[in-house]
């Protein structure tokens, strides 16, 4: 891939990524080059790469669209997270630098400290949280040692997090519990237990998916009438 298809990719990532183009919304060619500054064949070429990510589709005689993942295929991308960062959380047990457990007890703390403000609306403190999130499981991805692991999973990562700006806000009680995971993943990562940082990490993630999927799974165990 050339210097400018590189910049074209980055650039139109960062746009889907941040909420510029939203699932179901045409990617034009002509406008993506005018808009990032490079040519239409480097924009194809970024465009194929996003398609392999399954961040964009094409479709024959429409155009390439944002994707706009089923519930079943966004439940498809928890499961597969749970299962890679999972085994990341428990190769961090065994291979995280004291300055890596450092980092996800700062990153914790900033979260609680958000949720502690009253300046910020709803929106403005669920996106907050996403960043923060998505750094926080970046470090243990890091923290695994595997280059391989990081390369497949922080797509995983990212997808959910697009997609959930469109789902209900769950509310600051939800966050709260999430961040509250947050902090006993680090316990057992202190403790260097390998199993224990995967079970919790596997129960943490699958508890933040969509709030409708978490019902819909309490349901199927008959744990809701």
């Amino acid at each position: 891939m050339t210097r400018a298809s590189d910049i074209a990719y980055k650039a139109i990532r960062g746009l889907i990524l941040d909420g510029l183009y939203v699932p179901g919304q045409r990617m034009i060619e002509d406008e993506l080059a005018q808009r990032v500054g490079v040519s239409r064949t480097s924009v194809r070429d970024s465009l194929r790469r996003l398609v392999n990510e399954g961040l964009v589709r094409t479709e024959p005689h429409r155009g390439t669209f944002v994707a706009d993942l089923s519930t079943a295929e966004i439940d498809e991308i928890f499961q597969l997270r749970a299962i890679l960062e999972g085994h990341a959380a428990a190769q961090a047990a065994l291979n995280a630098k004291p300055e890596d457990l450092d980092e996800l007890e700062r990153i914790a703390a900033d979260i609680e400290a958000l949720l502690d403000r009253d300046d910020h609306t709803p929106e403005e403190l669920f996106a907050r949280f996403q960043s923060s999130n998505n750094e926080f499981h970046g470090v243990i991805l890091r923290a695994s040692g595997s280059q391989r692991l990081q390369a497949l999973a922080k797509p995983l990562i990212e997808l959910p997090l697009v997609l959930m700006k469109n789902q209900n806000w769950p509310g600051e009680v939800s966050v709260r519990r999430s961040n509250q995971q947050h902090m006993e993943i680090i316990q057992s990562l202190r403790a260097r237990d390998p199993l224990l940082g995967k079970l919790r990490t596997q129960s943490h993630i699958m508890s933040t998916r969509p709030r409708a999927m978490v019902e819909e799974s309490l349901h199927g165990l008959n744990l809701l009438s």
